[in-house]
């Protein structure tokens, strides 16, 4: 983390993405870029109302799930110098739910 010219923070941070999140993501370019543009509109500090996030209850309460339209994006936020966004599912709203009842 980092100060700009501004005094505001700057955060390095990469996003990783799961082979399932790839999969999708490669079909649906468009949802890929707007929670490329959330993550990052989040990361600087500006969280606009029509970016629906919400944390996973129940025993991954690690995770946090974005909503995109009809899709939905799960993510793990790991913390550090760099900050890391763990992209690990992305899929329409039932059967995300369903496929993170069977990760670990």
């Amino acid at each position: 983390m980092s100060m700009n010219m501004r005094g505001r923070q700057e955060f390095t941070y990469k996003i990783q993405y799961t082979k399932a999140a790839e999969k999708f993501f490669k079909i649906h370019g468009d949802i890929k870029e707007a929670y490329e543009s959330s993550i990052k509109e989040l990361l600087i500090g500006n969280h606009p109302e029509q970016i629906d996030i919400k944390r996973i209850r129940g025993k991954r309460n690690d995770y946090y799930r974005m909503k995109i339209g009809n899709y939905r994006v799960i993510y793990a936020i790991i913390n550090g110098i760099i900050v890391v966004i763990d992209t690990i599912l992305a899929g329409s709203r039932g059967d995300v739910y369903k496929k993170i009842c069977g990760l670990k």
